[in-house]
């Protein structure tokens, strides 16, 4: 696949995903809270609460995927290897931890109050963040050494 290939079937991704994170954060994920307050009277306090909760874990994921469309954007100038890509993988690994974090310490305090089983969908969850944030990191660290070894490369004669 060529480069402006690459980066247009990337960014279309990207779009994907920011469609699919607003149906999941303005349709499923609300009208799901609303339903577990229907069923069960003791938890109904929580629904306005648990809607906003929810609704502030959006943020990392929007901000993880500004920094991905400004890396697509350095690779399509053929740039891909350079220290301010390094710097947005890093950012959008801090983005997956703390999304992670942040569901964690949901997922605990639901089981807490509740008493839900939701902490396995929970555990699944952080998982999968814990596993971004470390292919992040990892990525981050091997493009700062490609950058590194290109501009080495460019000072040689």
């Amino acid at each position: 696949m060529k480069r402006l290939g690459l980066v247009r079937t990337l960014k279309g991704t990207i779009i994907f995903l920011a469609v699919m994170a607003a149906v999941c954060y303005l349709e499923i994920f609300p009208d799901a809270i609303e339903e577990m307050g229907a069923q069960n009277v003791n938890v109904a306090w929580l629904v306005k609460p648990g809607i906003i909760a929810v609704s502030l874990s959006a943020i990392p994921i929007v901000i993880a995927l500004v920094l991905f469309w400004q890396i697509c954007t350095e690779v399509g100038r053929d740039n891909s290897f350079c220290h301010k890509n390094a710097g947005r993988l890093t950012g959008i690994g801090f983005c997956a931890l703390t999304d992670t974090g942040y569901c964690a310490v949901g997922t605990v305090t639901l089981e807490v109050l509740v008493g839900s089983p939701v902490w396995v969908l929970g555990l699944g969850v952080c998982t999968v963040g814990l596993a971004v944030a470390l292919a992040a990191f990892l990525l981050s660290h091997l493009v700062l050494k490609a950058a590194d070894l290109k501009a080495e490369n460019d000072l040689t004669i």
